[in-house]
């Protein structure tokens, strides 16, 4: 029975781990073993790979940046020449000095100044015709402006409206500063439908103030040399037709804080 049991034994099914060339048992690796030694290989693969893909590589261009971008918009106001002068002031006191600009839309503004600040009737008008102006405070206008002429404003009062040849003009008295400060009246006026203003201001002489007279007769002053514009001679025409007949010698005198001698 034995014989039989020993006879029956077949070679497949001998252990995997018998080596018939030794009596002894051999050990192969733990298959989890090889496993892990072929993952772990595996990612140092990719690992190299991929750190030598990011230093092969060849930085991306920066995309170019557009034309839009590098190119500044252009001014709104541009420079041009005011000669020969567009508007003056009929007076023959404090020297005239008049600038003159362009707007992208076609207006144009002329300003016309008086004197230098700090002196004795110094005066400043910006007229604009073709263009209307944002709408703005009364104090906000005044502020830009003055910044326009290296000023500061450190006071302002109520606005008034005071009757011109052009009409009722917003004014208000200021302190204007720069080097010294000066007492100031302030005015503005607007007409839309024309596409027509100004703004400005008129200084007194020491402590003395400028009034509502004085004012007037500044803008009632001022007036048109050339134009072939048909809409703005027709606002001149009319604010001339309007004009009172006050505003002589005698009140431009007055006009640079000097006693007024007698009625013109």
């Amino acid at each position: 029975m034995r014989q039989a049991i020993i006879d029956d034994w077949d070679e497949d099914d001998a252990p995997d781990d018998w080596d018939e060339r030794s009596p002894r048992r051999v050990r192969r690796p733990l298959p989890w073993l090889r496993t892990i030694l072929l993952s772990g290989l595996s990612i140092g693969v990719l690992v190299y790979l991929a750190q030598n893909q990011e230093k092969t590589e060849a930085p991306r261009p920066i995309g170019a940046i557009p034309a839009s971008v590098l190119i500044a918009p252009p001014p709104q106001w541009r420079p041009i020449s005011a000669s020969p002068p567009l508007y003056g002031i009929d007076q023959d006191t404090l020297p005239l000095r008049v600038q003159a600009r362009e707007h992208v839309s076609g207006g144009r503004e002329d300003t016309l100044v008086l004197g230098g600040f700090g002196e004795a009737g110094h005066g400043r008008i910006s007229v604009v015709q073709g263009f209307t102006e944002p709408s703005r405070s009364f104090f906000v206008d005044i502020v830009r402006r003055a910044a326009e002429a290296g000023l500061s404003v450190t006071r302002d009062a109520q606005s008034r409206l005071v009757p011109t040849k052009f009409g009722p003009v917003e004014a208000a008295a200021v302190t204007l500063a720069g080097a010294s400060e000066q007492e100031c009246q302030a005015f503005r006026f607007a007409d839309p439908e024309a596409n027509f203003a100004f703004q400005g201001w008129l200084c007194g002489g020491g402590e003395q103030a400028v009034d509502e007279a004085q004012l007037a007769c500044l803008i009632d002053k001022v007036s048109l040399l050339r134009t072939d514009d048909p809409s703005l001679k027709a606002i001149f025409a009319r604010a001339e037709a309007q004009r009172a007949q006050t505003c002589g010698p005698g009140a431009r005198t007055a006009s640079l804080g000097v006693r007024n001698p007698g009625r013109p």
